[in-house]
């Protein structure tokens, strides 16, 4: 019975310090240096830029253990340039558009006929009757031109102007060169004797009318009639004609 408790209390006794030298052990290691940079347990990363110092021959570079890799940089002795944002590109404001100015006459259009440049006459028709033709010649050296109709006066008492006939307006403006003449056609009674109020009249006042209709030119042609032309109340001229056939057929 005393042999069995002492080999007991001897195996307990060899436990014990099998437990205290496992103790010892453990706190050796606990005490010990840290893994060096060098240790193989260590992740290793490969930087794209210059090798940096630290780096081995071929281009890689140790970290220490649990501490972030770096993957991109710039290395040791140079310098980064950050970028800067570009400023916005300002667009120019555009200027305030002008009021649109009224269009003038084409610049290659021939200037006014005035009364100083025209010679004109008065002459009879035989055909249609009651007729008479109006013809203005350019005496200048350049082109002119008439605008619409020529304006009428028989007498110094008329109120009213002598109306025109406006389906003879021609297609385009009346242009003269030098040497050429216009034409207009006069009617100056009914054929039938139905206008009242008329007479003989001895001359006509013509006035040339303004490109822009504002009125007519300065000055008149002051022309006498052919002998006998009775002027009644329906009296009516055509517009500027190019050719004396034009002006005749109305």
């Amino acid at each position: 019975m005393t042999n069995r408790i002492a080999t007991r209390n001897t195996n307990l006794l060899a436990v014990a310090a099998i437990a205290a030298s496992a103790l010892v052990g453990l706190t050796a290691c606990a005490s010990g240096a840290k893994p060096s940079q060098a240790d193989a347990g260590s992740p290793t990363v490969t930087a794209v830029g210059a090798p940096s110092t630290g780096q081995s021959a071929t281009g890689a570079s140790q970290s220490p253990a649990g501490s972030p890799a770096t993957t991109t940089g710039p290395s040791r002795g140079q310098t980064q340039t950050a970028s800067q944002p570009s400023a916005p590109k300002s667009t120019p404001k555009s200027s305030p558009k002008t009021s649109a100015k009224k269009s003038a006459p084409p610049s290659g259009l021939a200037a006014d006929c005035t009364p100083g440049q025209l010679k004109a006459t008065v002459t009879a028709l035989t055909r249609p009757i009651n007729h008479v033709l109006l013809t203005v010649t350019n005496t200048g050296n350049a082109a002119c031109s008439v605008y619409y109709y020529p304006g009428l006066r028989f007498d110094a008492d008329q109120q009213a102007e002598t109306q025109a006939v406006e389906d003879s307006k021609p297609q385009a403006v009346i242009t003269i060169a030098p040497g050429e003449s216009g034409y207009a056609a006069i009617g100056t009674s009914a054929a039938d004797g139905s206008g009242g109020g008329g007479k003989v009249e001895k001359q006509v006042e013509v006035f040339l009318e303004s490109r822009d209709q504002s009125g007519s030119l300065p000055g008149s042609l002051v022309l006498p009639l052919p002998a006998g032309t009775y002027v009644d109340g329906s009296a009516f001229v055509t517009y500027w004609q190019s050719d004396l056939q034009s002006a005749i057929v109305w």
